[in-house]
């Protein structure tokens, strides 16, 4: 939404909370928004006015991995970019006013300080650069030394990361820029968090109350963005979430912590993995693809299952020593075909480079029930399509399922990790946002049952309980023998390839 001015100047629309960040000349700040309430956008504006002020400065764009940079900040960013008529180079026709990934034309003006190598790296023809930083490898990132810094989606990195690595890393280059209010300066763009680590975004508004000159700290909803969105654009979001999701992700609403968790023992910062991806560089495009990490492609696969009309789901893990990860967490609400047999093909797709196809198969023992109009179990069926899928699978669900305080001992036990003969338990952070979220959010009752009245409630289902129960299966079925539980481990079915 711009138009041009006789004068050549250009004008471009911003709504009024980005006005007040874009405003701000405050070295430190945090804009905190809703989905749609141009929080990525103004990050494009800060930048292309930092390229005006800034020539020859060299700033950091961080995000928690290379994948959501170049996936979804960068081309949000273009697009504000784009509005003040700026494009991405040519070099058939040498138009153009910046590079990604590659070395800039040798005619450009060259940074103060120029990067090694230009991978994930913007170049703008006045000298101006961003550096992409991934911070799931956050000690790669250490010794750089930029003349500012922006940070998106802020809420899913280390605060430890932020303060130890990023920040000081803004540093030097005063005398060349002495008059500019934009130099060293400091942004951070996120949703509100959803788990506590993330909580730490928040500091900057104590800051902001106490040093009104030196912070500054902004919160938004979509609706203070709908001249852009529209409210029709509005009406159908609404409609298509659950009211939590709706408070959280749209309205811009913080959680409160849960005080009654079934999973006191699980800790965030300790059971959750974010380095898990390394990185190949693409020479065509300059840029960084990137590949699973904690999953061996050689060693066989653990599913565990958990059945509900509405929402079936799956958690995806793998033992390595004495470490065993959840890798994934995956779910169909509604199918063609059925949810179930939809599943399955999610999974086959998924994994469809994972070398070894053998898979060892919990979950409810409700599976080994007959389908209603079925002479086949539900697990018979998940097997049938496995192995129609080339997977050879063995069925691990046996007998009755365990007693829900001796459950829940275990679990947390295992969780607590104070005895070195346990294994350790892992969960991918990328992948496993909402596993995460579910174990976080789940509640306990005084019979030391867990409380899952979020089944039945209008939240969006992969918050509920349903993800942790997938958990709950497998870890107790294979690790409860170690806390006296006698647990019997024979496979009963096996279906697949020879």
């Amino acid at each position: 939404m711009s138009n041009k001015q006789k004068s050549g100047s250009r004008r471009i629309y911003v709504n009024e909370k980005q006005r007040q960040f874009l405003s701000s000349t405050h070295k430190r700040r945090t804009f905190v928004g809703g989905r749609g309430s141009g929080k990525t956008t103004v990050a494009g504006h800060q930048t292309r006015v930092e390229m005006n002020y800034l020539p020859r400065a060299k700033v950091f764009l961080a995000g928690l991995t290379y994948t959501q940079l170049l996936s979804n900040t960068v081309p949000a960013m273009e697009g504000a970019w784009q509005a003040h008529g700026l494009r991405e180079f040519d070099p058939k026709s040498g138009f153009g006013h910046y590079v990604k990934g590659k070395r800039p034309p040798s005619e450009w003006v060259k940074p103060y300080q120029a990067p090694s190598n230009y991978e994930n790296v913007i170049t703008f023809l006045n000298g101006y650069t961003v550096q992409m930083l991934s911070m799931d490898r956050a000690e790669l990132a250490r010794g750089g030394n930029y003349d500012g810094g922006h940070i998106d989606e802020s809420a899913l990195m280390k605060q430890e990361h932020v303060n130890k690595i990023l920040r000081p890393m803004i540093r030097g280059n005063i005398y060349r820029f002495p008059d500019s209010p934009y130099h060293q300066t400091f942004c951070d763009y996120t949703s509100v968090p959803w788990m506590p680590s993330g909580q730490w975004v928040f500091n900057t508004e104590d800051l902001a109350k106490e040093e009104p000159d030196n912070y500054f700290f902004l919160e938004s909803t979509a609706y203070d963005n709908v001249a852009v969105l529209g409210e029709k654009y509005l009406r159908d979001l609404r409609n298509g979430m659950t009211p939590l999701e709706w408070d959280v992700e749209v309205m811009n609403k913080r959680l409160t912590k849960l005080p009654n968790s079934f999973y006191p023992s699980f800790n965030e910062e300790k059971h959750g993995v974010w380095k898990t991806y390394t990185y190949t560089h693409d020479e065509e495009t300059g840029l960084t693809h990137s590949i699973d990490s904690d999953r061996d492609p050689k060693r066989l696969l653990e599913l565990s299952f958990d059945f509900n009309a509405a929402f079936t789901s799956l958690t995806v893990h793998q033992e390595h020593g004495n470490e065993f990860r959840a890798l994934d967490a995956l779910w169909v609400k509604q199918s063609d075909t059925t949810v179930l047999d939809a599943l399955v093909e999610k999974f086959c797709d998924s994994y469809e480079g994972h070398e070894r196809k053998e898979l060892l198969i919990y979950g409810d023992r409700n599976g080994n029930n007959k389908q209603v109009g079925s002479n086949l179990t539900l697990y018979q069926t998940i097997q049938q399509g496995l192995a129609a899928r080339g997977w050879k699978s063995t069925l691990m669900v046996q007998g009755l399922d365990p007693d829900h305080r001796l459950k829940h001992i275990a679990i947390n036990q295992l969780l607590a990790e104070n005895n070195a003969r346990l294994p350790v338990l892992r969960f991918n952070r990328n992948k496993c946002k909402f596993l995460i979220i579910s174990i976080q959010q789940s509640p306990i009752n005084p019979d030391w049952t867990k409380n899952k009245n979020s089944e039945k409630s209008s939240i969006d289902q992969e918050r509920a309980t349903h993800l942790s129960d997938c958990f709950d299966n497998i870890v107790y079925r294979k690790y409860g023998h170690l806390f006296g539980q006698a647990q019997t481990f024979e496979p009963v079915y096996f279906l697949g390839r020879d």
